[in-house]
């Protein structure tokens, strides 16, 4: 069994130092893309495979669109049926020159039903084969988790075989497209991405040589409890709600009071576990002001904290 790495953080980190690849040289295509339509895959169907030209394209993200340059690729896209009421879309980009000979899986965010390709330029870039899947189900049609109701298998695509899956598909159409194997295969993935992350390391260790698990969203019945209690707790009225710019307030307050916490006085509260504020110390004296908290909004902070 080869050794694997797991790295679990607070928030996604930026890299990770791996062994080096066995196979320092790069690698290049040695069959067309389009050809691997005719791939036969075990309960998947490619549904495209497109050789697309190094350019500038428009990505959606977070902060909205952007563009991107973008290195020439094999561009596969499939859907994988591994049950009767599975369908889970998957995109793998494949370098058409330079491939570095590893592989790379992104995770999602939310309640995924996308694909998010700014995430695979980055990976492309650095000569890696990526791959994201959207989890079985497609969020236009299904937003905020509706997809789960009365669809128990396509909870477990969600839950873990999606990722799994694509990880099964993509390392088959890379080494149909390339000969041979990856060498080295990693997954990154923050929030509900952390939490595949997670599911993999726990249900199917021998996928990834290395996994990166940031601000992992897990334990989702104590996680979404809390999401719930909040938004009772900032729903009771105007005058228990703080406004957006008594936010800086309390976070300076929060740090002054546990910044030390971790053994460390550096700005930052790296232990908040440790951290035991009470909202009443920037409590109005009288009245109410900008820079600090009506006994309302001290409530309110104690019910969230």
């Amino acid at each position: 069994m080869r050794a694997k790495g797991l790295v679990a953080a607070p928030f996604l980190l930026a890299g990770i130092l791996v062994a080096p690849s066995l196979h320092a040289q790069t690698t290049a295509a040695t069959r067309s893309c389009e050809s691997l339509t005719m791939l036969k895959l075990p309960h998947a169907t490619i549904v495209s495979a497109k050789a697309i030209a190094a350019g500038p394209m428009a990505m959606a993200t977070i902060q909205g669109p952007v563009m991107l340059d973008v290195p020439a690729r094999c561009e596969v896209r499939g859907i994988s049926r591994p049950s009767a009421d599975s369908e889970i879309g998957f995109e793998v980009w494949l370098p058409v020159n330079g491939w570095n000979g590893k592989y790379q899986q992104k995770g999602n965010g939310g309640f995924a039903g996308t694909i998010n390709r700014a995430a695979l330029v980055d990976p492309l870039r650095r000569g890696y084969v990526v791959a994201a899947t959207d989890d079985g189900h497609d969020a236009m049609r299904t937003p905020q988790g509706t997809f789960a109701v009365g669809h128990p298998e396509k909870v477990i695509d969600f839950g873990y075989r999606a990722v799994h899956d694509t990880s099964e598909q993509a390392k088959a159409i890379a080494t149909a497209f390339y000969g041979m194997a990856p060498t080295r295969s990693y997954f990154v993935g923050c929030s509900d991405g952390g939490r595949e992350a997670l599911m993999e390391a726990q249900r199917f260790p021998e996928d990834f040589d290395g996994i990166l698990a940031g601000a992992p969203a897990s334990d989702w019945s104590h996680l979404f409890t809390s999401f719930l209690w909040n938004e009772l707790a900032l729903s009771n009225d105007d005058a228990h709600r703080p406004p957006v710019e008594k936010l800086a307030v309390v976070q300076r307050a929060v740090v002054a009071a546990c910044d030390a916490s971790d053994g460390l006085k550096d700005g930052l509260v790296s232990n908040p576990l440790a951290c035991r504020f009470d909202p009443a110390v920037v409590a109005c004296k009288s009245g109410d002001g900008n820079d600090c908290l009506t006994s309302a909004q001290v409530d309110t902070l104690r019910a969230l904290y």
